[in-house]
């Protein structure tokens, strides 16, 4: 019995590529102001002592051991970020926000003690205001440098009034000089400006980079996670709309006669805009999309190549940005962005967009031929069928036929004639043996059973039903056929003619290639499956045979040494009824040692449903 609960492990959450930056971003500033603090302590003694500055030498290391105190709290906080889950992007805007806050406060009080509108360190907190563009939102980044040329103006402010004293690097001093702390104070307020928004702008254009590529990325792993065709076409649509953060999005691909553009997905826009197909005649822009192979930016109000301007008026769509899905063999169809009002694609966008279009054409004919190979598949299965249940009438007439001149029934034969009449009706008994199965087969594959059919099956009494069947060949053969299925618990649902089929092909095969020692059938319970395990002591499976063990009409050489006649479908026929029911199968082998079979099968619970 398994157990009820298993043991939870604890793991970090999954951060996107921007939260991930942004963590390790404030985890770079603690570590920087460790050497900060660091160079304060050594500057204020170099100053005091080497250089001979009357600098306020103990205040100035109370400020650097302070930089020391608080950046080991910032430390501490930084891996409790974690706990505020969903809050967690906000949670780290608002820790850059005080670090920085406590840093210009540190910084306003080192400039206070090396000069005031005097001092050298002044330049530093231009590195600092680049750091806060780079880690602050930038709809609030101006504001945040306006901070800086106040703190200096109030030092200059305070100073001037007597507030605080002086201390004088330079002679003459100039902090009492109206004229100079007006230039110092301009020219510090522009150099921080013209920082922070040359900050802004290369940290704007990375950061744009990184969601392009991170969309590009999610684009693709949505597309390439599924091989239906209406799945891949819904998320290419889904995560085009969502990158370019645009109104919807949506995909029409080429009929058959390559003359029609039809409505395959999309996103954000009404089925009725997306209704009916578009004449390729009458679309010159897809036409030039589809011949040029460039992105076009449409107008969709007054651009006049626009078939219906009033559905987009309609739609309230104001822009298009359209790229030509190419497949390896040619066009395919198109790729359309739409803008809603104030929305305008650029240059980004439409080589964003020509990018996904080229991944999307990948996914499109990759789940298109998935889809031919089914269908295929469906066609061969449904083809076996046919022909193999036309031979079943003929097959069984010609049996019964021989069965009778072999009794007797229409004279005595001679013994050569009762010979041949003995070797065809094996082989007729063979090649009716091989039309079942690829019944069976076909059947397997193609799920023609009615679901009607399936019930809740208890595997027990149907294993020992099966190991029943071979007991007298086991016991005749001196074979230890040893059944282990007592748990009448163990359900599974499914058709009983089905089941049996597996369990009798797997068994079957173990019985026949065992010349002697035993063959062990063990049902179990796994978990939330149903685990049956047949192992035997017989000839095993040469290593380089395993990986076709279950293709159609596959026998080991072994086998065939042993067993001249076989279909080599039943291991076929067991995976493939296996697979419909969501189980696996799987073998363990070593030639000379025997092999060990085992089917896993999802169980039923009797408060289940159909």
């Amino acid at each position: 019995m398994a157990t009820a609960g298993a043991a939870r492990t604890t793991q970090a959450p999954a951060r996107s590529l921007t939260e991930q930056e942004l963590i390790n971003s404030l985890g770079w500033l603690i570590r920087m102001r460790w050497f900060a603090g660091a160079a304060v302590l050594a500057a204020t003694a170099i100053s005091a002592h080497v250089v001979r500055l009357p600098v306020p030498e103990q205040n100035a290391f109370i400020v650097g051991l302070t930089i020391f105190a608080y950046n080991f709290a910032f430390h501490l906080a930084l891996g409790r970020l974690d706990a505020f889950g969903p809050d967690f992007p906000r949670a780290c805007q608002w820790f850059a926000r005080v670090q920085i806050g406590f840093d210009w406060l540190a910084m306003a009080a080192l400039i206070a003690l090396s000069g005031g509108i005097e001092s050298p360190a002044i330049v530093f907190f231009l590195f600092h205001i680049t750091i806060a563009s780079l880690l602050l939102p930038h709809d609030k980044g101006f504001l945040y440098v306006a901070l800086a040329p106040i703190l200096v103006a109030g030092i200059a402010l305070l100073e001037l009034r007597g507030v605080i004293h002086h201390v004088a690097l330079v002679s003459p001093p100039r902090y009492l000089d109206h004229v100079f702390i007006a230039e110092v104070l301009v020219f510090f307020t522009c150099a921080s400006y013209v920082m922070a928004y040359l900050a802004m702008s290369i940290s704007r254009r990375l950061r744009r980079r990184e969601t392009e590529i991170a969309g590009l990325y999610e684009s693709v792993r949505a597309t390439t996670s599924t091989l239906d065709l209406a799945g891949v076409l819904d998320r290419l649509s889904e995560a085009t709309a969502h990158v370019l953060g645009c109104q919807g999005a949506a995909i029409r691909l080429l009929d058959r006669s390559g003359s029609q553009l039809v409505a395959a997905a999309s996103y954000g826009l009404s089925e009725a805009f997306m209704s009916g197909a578009l004449e390729l005649s009458r679309s010159s822009i897809d036409r030039e999309v589809l011949t040029t192979g460039n992105v076009l930016f449409i107008d969709a109000l007054t651009d006049p190549r626009i078939v219906y301007p009033e559905a987009n008026r309609r739609e309230g769509i104001r822009a298009v940005l359209v790229a030509p899905l190419v497949g390896k063999a040619g066009a395919i169809g198109v790729l359309r962005a739409y803008g809603g009002e104030g929305h305008a694609f650029n240059r980004d966008d439409a080589t964003f967009l020509a990018a996904i279009a080229a991944q999307g054409a990948i996914a499109i004919e990759n789940a298109q031929a998935y889809a031919m190979l089914a269908s295929l598949d469906r066609d061969k299965s449904q083809f076996v069928r046919t022909v193999t249940h036309e031979l079943r009438s003929p097959i069984q007439v010609s049996h019964n036929l021989l069965t009778l001149l072999e009794q007797g029934y229409v004279g005595a034969l001679a013994s050569e004639q009762a010979d041949l009449v003995t070797r065809a009706r094996r082989r007729i008994e063979f090649l009716q043996t091989l039309v079942d199965d690829l019944l069976d087969l076909a059947a397997g594959k193609a799920d023609v059973h009615p679901r009607a059919e399936r019930c809740a099956v208890p595997l027990a009494p149907l294993i020992r039903d099966v190991c029943a069947r071979f007991a007298a060949a086991a016991l005749s053969r001196g074979l230890q056929l040893c059944v282990d299925a007592d748990d009448e618990q163990i359900v599974v649902w499914g058709d009983p003619r089905e089941l049996d089929r597996i369990v009798n092909n797997v068994v079957g095969n173990a019985m026949r290639y065992t010349p002697q020692g035993e063959v062990q059938v063990h049902l179990a319970r796994e978990a939330d499956v149903a685990r049956i395990t047949v192992a035997d002591t017989g000839i095993g499976i040469p290593e380089d045979a395993l990986p076709r063990l279950f293709e159609e009409f596959f026998r080991a050489p072994n086998a065939k040494a042993i067993e001249e006649r076989g279909t080599g479908l039943g291991l076929a026929i067991a995976r493939a009824l296996v697979e419909r029911y969501h189980g696996t199968i799987e073998v363990q082998s070593r030639e000379g040692h025997g092999t060990t079979f085992t089917i896993r099968l999802p169980l039923v619970y009797p408060s289940d449903g159909a």
